[in-house]
């Protein structure tokens, strides 16, 4: 067995970023940016009204001028004359200021009779309520870098800059494949000695959760036959195949024999860890293949743990790890040396409490955790009190 640094350790230095694609902003939502994008224009595109009042010259103002309306811009429909000393142009909030103006005063602070502009403002200078060309990013320089993921806030900004199509890492097309002759699924009324498969759609909804798209589930009986078949199916394909049981050694147990006998590059099999020990990664034809063991809990940890942060690294992310963090513990954990524990818990970002029940094939309380405590192999006891590193789920 290998410790789950050198088992995260080797699945990242497996795991090769895929290639680029362009695709339309509208459906960039999640992707990653795989080339950094420099701002084709100055943004704003011209000087602009922070708000709606009128343009003025501040000379006027000191020259104590008399004002009056000459014109109105609005967004979208600029004046385009020159003002002259005495004039303002009724202006409103995106629209283009109009050459010789150089402030703008907000409508609170106007008053208008027969068309002269008295201000009640004695803070005018120029550049009031101006928002310059170039101001927000000018043109040529640095938007968004690459391995950004693309926020709804990140895709704005690209589209407010002219851009349709933008460069993104690829993402993966997953496969899972269920194995057991006990599963059945739900919807069914349960025969004896049947339990209800719960680990595709546990899978699904993972995968769908982090912006994986394109996959599919196949079911395979406990039958090295039909398991090779669909394996050999799958790495046509799809880039990441999750096998879900049947990686143990038991007598029905054939997914080590198949991958064994199609020469997938076994990187590791089994970590010093709780849950999921009998996790199993390899290679083949830059295909990346996880053996995750049956038990749901299992399952579902080693997802968060090893096969997520390994499509991330896939899909062109920079920070590929859970989100960890340091809470204080409330209640105190006892184990023994020898493994990594991962425990499902619940925190307020500032304390954390594992919760009852821990069993491999428990969903109960990870239907009510948002964290994982990770307490290290050779630590025995956390009293409350002490600090833990969580990982958030």
């Amino acid at each position: 067995m290998i410790s789950v640094s050198e088992a995260q350790n080797s699945i990242f230095k497996s795991v090769s970023s895929s290639k680029q694609e362009t695709i339309l902003i509208s459906k960039s939502s999640g992707f990653v940016l795989s080339k950094s994008i420099f701002c084709p224009l100055d943004l704003p595109p011209f000087d602009q009204s922070a708000m709606d009042g009128y343009a003025i010259k501040t000379e006027d103002i000191l020259n104590a001028t008399k004002i009056r309306i000459a014109g109105e811009s609005s967004a979208g429909k600029s004046f385009t004359k020159k003002i002259k000393r005495g004039q303002a142009i009724r202006i409103f909030t995106g629209a283009e200021i109009p050459a010789g103006a150089d402030a703008v005063v907000m409508q609170e602070k106007i008053s208008v009779k027969a068309d002269q502009l008295f201000i009640a403002d004695e803070n005018i200078f120029p550049g009031l309520n101006i928002r310059k060309k170039g101001s927000h990013i000018k043109k040529g320089t640095l938007a968004i870098s690459k391995g950004t993921i693309l926020t709804p806030a990140a895709i704005g900004l690209l589209a407010s800059m002219g851009l349709k199509i933008i460069p993104v890492f690829k993402k993966p097309a997953v496969a899972i494949i269920v194995t057991g002759n006990e599963l059945q699924k739900p919807g069914t009324k349960l025969s004896r000695g049947k339990i209800y498969e719960s680990n595709a759609v546990t899978l699904e909804s993972a995968l769908k959760q982090s912006g994986t798209e394109n996959l599919k589930t196949f079911f395979a009986k406990d039958n090295e036959q039909q398991t090779k078949n669909i394996f050999k199916k799958s790495l046509k394909g799809y880039d990441f195949i999750l096998f879900s049981g049947g990686i143990s050694v038991g007598d029905y147990d054939f997914v080590g024999t198949v991958l064994r006998k199609e020469k997938v590059k076994e990187v590791f099999y089994k970590v010093k860890q709780k849950p999921g020990k009998p996790l199993y990664f390899g290679t083949k034809n830059k295909k990346y293949i996880f053996g995750l063991p049956g038990n749901p809990a299992s399952v579902l940890t080693c997802f968060y743990e090893y096969v997520l942060p390994a499509i991330k690294k896939y899909s062109g992310n920079i920070n590929c790890l859970p989100a960890t963090i340091s809470v204080t513990l409330n209640k105190s954990i006892q184990k023994k040396k020898g493994l990594t524990h991962f425990i499902r818990a619940f925190t307020d970002f500032k304390t954390v409490n594992p919760l009852d029940g821990q069993e491999s094939n428990n969903m109960h309380s990870y239907a009510s955790a948002n964290c994982l405590i990770v307490i290290p192999e050779e630590t025995e006891l956390i009293s409350p009190g002490e600090h833990v590193d969580i990982h958030l789920l």
